[in-house]
Order: C-alpha cells, then sequence, then structure tokens
C-alpha cells in the first residue's frame, strides 16, 4: 500500500517561503517514493496560487538560487502531485481559470486526499 502525505498551503505573497518550502518537501519526497500519494491542498490566502499567471509572479531567493513558486508548483503537478484548491476561496471560479491540474474541491474532501 502506497504512503499517504497531505500538505496544505495557506499562504502566497504574504509568505513565499511557506509555499516554497512546501513545494519543496513535497517534491522532494515524491522524488525519493514515486509511488507515495503526495497531495497539496491550497486554502486562505494560498488559494490565488491556483489561478493562472498568479504563482509566476511570486519568487525569492533561496540557497543562492531563485525559486519560482509558479514554476515549483507545475513541476509537482507535473510529477503525480495532486494539487486541489478549496472552493470556498475560490467563489464564482471556474475550472479554466485554474492552472492545469488544479481541481476544485470542498474542505470536506480533505479526508479522501489522506
Amino acid at each position: 500500500m502506497a504512503k499517504k502525505f497531505l500538505f496544505t498551503i495557506s499562504h502566497a505573497t504574504s509568505s513565499p517561503l511557506e509555499s516554497i518550502g512546501i513545494l519543496k518537501i513535497a517534491s522532494n519526497m515524491k522524488a525519493y517514493e514515486d509511488d507515495a500519494e503526495i497531495a497539496i491542498f491550497l486554502l486562505g490566502e494560498g488559494a490565488q496560487l491556483a489561478k493562472k499567471g498568479v504563482a509566476r509572479t511570486i519568487s525569492m531567493e533561496l540557497e543562492g538560487a531563485t525559486a519560482n513558486v509558479g514554476e515549483m508548483l507545475e513541476m509537482a503537478i507535473e510529477i503525480g502531485i495532486k494539487v486541489s484548491v478549496c472552493h470556498a476561496f475560490m467563489p464564482g471560479a471556474k475550472q479554466e481559470d485554474l492552472l492545469e491540474g488544479v481541481l476544485i474541491q470542498a474542505s470536506s474532501n480533505i479526508g479522501e486526499l489522506m
């Protein structure tokens, strides 16, 4: 049985280090154990990262290089990390408004991700 991990991101521009740190940890875990089921749930301010174009505007210097949240989020999706956004923080949003691979879900579905 595959191991399951769930991360939440609740910050975006106010604390890019939180987003970058979680994306880095989740991606490293997936690279180490490819069959692990890893999910990221975006809520609060972090829900804004799901919108097309937003996450790519957030970057910071980390470990001598520029870390870009958008690039990291897209890479996470490409390597099989499931990314969902809480519908309560995205009123009126349509799937086509979001990054490819991001799903809109209710917070009541968090249990299914675990």
